[in-house]
């Protein structure tokens, strides 16, 4: 069951790595029209388990996501493999 990202809820605080400001994001399943909004670590275990997650861009076409820890440990969750592409996910509109 792939889920369409379609917001995110981010902090206020500033972080060195973006994607750890982000603390929950909103998503709908392709098949059920479902709603939610998920936790960033929470969505990052269920992405490890085979869950298929992306993102639409402007064109409709879809980036993936994928999940990274960082040095210290923390998981998170990005559609870039490297910092040479930017990344959809953070373009997203702010959900409340």
């Amino acid at each position: 069951m792939p889920i369409r990202i379609t917001g995110i809820h981010s902090t206020n605080r500033d972080f060195d790595n973006p994607y750890l400001a982000i603390n929950a994001l909103a998503w709908i399943d392709d098949h059920t029209q479902n709603r939610g909004i998920t936790t960033r670590d929470v969505l990052f275990d269920w992405i490890n388990d085979n869950g298929t997650a992306y993102v639409l861009d402007e064109e409709g076409n879809r980036a993936k996501l994928l999940t990274a820890i960082t040095k210290n440990g923390y998981k998170y969750v990005k559609t870039a493999f490297d910092e040479t592409k930017a990344d959809k996910l953070l373009n997203l509109l702010a959900v409340k």
